[in-house]
């Protein structure tokens, strides 16, 4: 009788160990996932921006020579993007890295992804757009 009480035991806490396991697996995984899902968002919506609300504009200076990494980098330390890994990804995506143009830029959080890396290859926002953000 106590032989078979400590075989069930056995199999209790075996199935109980792994059902742990999968547990943990499977809360990685959905995190892993949403993660993906948070981060293609960030790259591929377009009206993906900061801070809607935030129209405060900030002066943003891009070196000649800047890899797309620095500019991004500088991008994010000004505080105006949201994510700077997605905005390098979107502008190679977008093969926009050759048109980037060094200059002083007056950019707001409110801004979109797209219309940030349109003031940056030198294009101009819409004149029905409600910001406004030119290359000085």
């Amino acid at each position: 009788m106590a032989i078979d009480s400590a075989v069930t035991m056995k199999r209790i806490l075996r199935f109980a160990i792994g059902l742990l396991v999968n547990v943990f697996i499977l809360f990685i995984l959905v995190k892993v996932f949403a993660f993906g899902f948070s981060f293609a968002y960030d790259v591929f919506a377009s009206n993906n921006c900061k801070d809607k609300s935030d129209t405060k504009v900030v002066t943003v200076t891009v070196l000649p020579d800047s890899s797309i990494k620095d500019v991004c980098e500088t991008l994010d330390d000004a505080g105006v993007v949201k994510n700077a890994y997605a905005l390098m990804v979107r502008i190679r995506i977008g093969s926009y890295a050759a048109k980037i143009k060094p200059g002083t830029y007056e950019i707001a959080p409110s801004y979109t992804n797209d219309e940030i890396i349109t003031i940056i290859t030198g294009g101009t926002l819409d004149s029905d757009s409600k910001k406004s953000g030119d290359n000085k």
